[in-house]
């Protein structure tokens, strides 16, 4: 069983048992100064899978001679490691703590790289339950392991279908160009899909029927990548992102334009505006635009908007260190050309080294952010 020790930058009274996400599994041990966090596995709503981590949590346990008193767990109600870390702290009368998705990215990150004080945390990824109940996934943080206040978020869409979306993502196209355009319009645009099944995501969003609301910047790269002629239905996880950033990696990085995110403040939260981002991508389109300049267009927006963000959360809290944490940052391009627009603007910039950031980190920042 493989597993990696890390240094907290806090000391942990209470030994804690963080039992992760749903997908690439993984659980963290932690008391003291140390955390154990166990290598990714596979999804946990396959049976083999649960099985696996059952023995594998019990296996560590019994090598570090940790006694958790207290279980992390996510805040989604159905995740199965959400079940199993409830079942457990009733059978053993254990304290439960449900920790929130992209506060623990953010976490994870800080703890990685032995950050002391607060920073300003950005969790891109593709799902995660929010605290209002929506699906977060295009968040900016701030504060530390201490606590962690969510300041910015991308502007809410429904995801007509639910988890569908994530396996056809014309669905998100579909959904952005219906807010913007309204009916009519956006099957217009995307002529190339079934009326019939365009029309019954029409109903379903106008009665709000199986439509959850989410802020996630992975949505928002799978309803672009269908939105230009890539990907309509995903063969496997995340190919309408990946296949988005791939082509950019052509004639398309000549070009150094981009698209433009708005902003605007609703009670104290920055709310980030995609709405002229699409406009942009479907008059391009309409222009005869190539599928590698959209794409490069629309990365290096995402990159100036989590620098313009960064700038306004640095002058309202004076916050100069940027953590960066979830599956979308599994995006090379998006990777290196954030941290270089960062640092330009005199940031401190920090990724992951010895955990992953997506989702198999998830079970660190639980244990550090329950334990604190």
């Amino acid at each position: 069983m493989k597993y990696t020790k890390i240094v907290l930058p806090c000391r942990i009274k209470s030994g804690v048992l963080a039992v992760g996400a749903q997908s690439k599994s993984a659980f963290c041990f932690s008391k003291g100064n140390s955390a154990y966090l166990s290598d990714s596995g596979g999804d946990l709503s396959d049976l083999e899978n649960f099985k696996k981590f059952e023995r594998e949590i019990k296996k560590l346990q019994k090598k570090l001679n940790i006694k958790p008193e207290i279980i992390a767990c996510d805040l989604h109600p159905e995740y199965i490691s959400t079940k199993h870390a409830n079942e457990l702290a009733k059978a053993k009368w254990l304290r439960i703590k449900a920790v929130q998705h992209h506060e623990a990215h953010v976490a994870s990150c800080i703890v990685d790289n032995s950050i002391k004080g607060k920073v300003i945390g950005v969790a891109f990824d593709g799902t995660g339950f929010g605290a209002d109940s929506n699906i977060w996934g295009g968040e900016f943080f701030t504060g530390s392991i201490k606590g962690l206040k969510r300041a910015v978020h991308l502007e809410y869409i429904p995801m007509p279908g639910g988890e569908a979306c994530i396996r056809e993502p014309w669905r998100m196209a579909f959904s952005y160009l219906y807010d913007i355009y309204g009916k009519g319009k956006a099957s217009k645009i995307l002529k190339r899909l079934d009326n019939k099944k365009m029309g019954m995501l029409e109903q379903a969003m106008d009665k709000k029927i199986n439509s959850p609301l989410t802020s996630s910047v992975g949505r928002l790269f799978d309803g672009v990548s269908s939105l230009i002629g890539l990907c309509d239905y995903t063969g496997y996880e995340g190919e309408a992102a990946i296949r988005l950033e791939k082509i950019i990696r052509g004639e398309g990085l000549r070009v150094k334009g981009e698209y433009k995110f708005k902003y605007a403040e609703e009670g104290g939260m920055i709310i980030i505006e995609w709405e002229p981002v699409i406009k942009g991508i479907v008059k391009d389109l309409k222009k005869g635009i190539s599928e590698s300049e959209v794409s490069l267009k629309f990365h290096n927006a995402i990159c100036n908007m989590i620098k313009e963000t960064c700038i306004l959360l640095r002058k309202k809290h004076k916050i100069n260190k940027v953590c960066l944490s979830g599956g979308v940052f599994q995006n090379k391009y998006l990777k290196t050309n954030a941290s270089r627009i960062l640092t330009k603007q005199g940031f401190k910039c920090y990724f992951h080294n010895k955990t992953p950031t997506h989702d198999g980190g998830i079970a660190l920042g639980q244990a550090v952010l329950a334990g604190a």
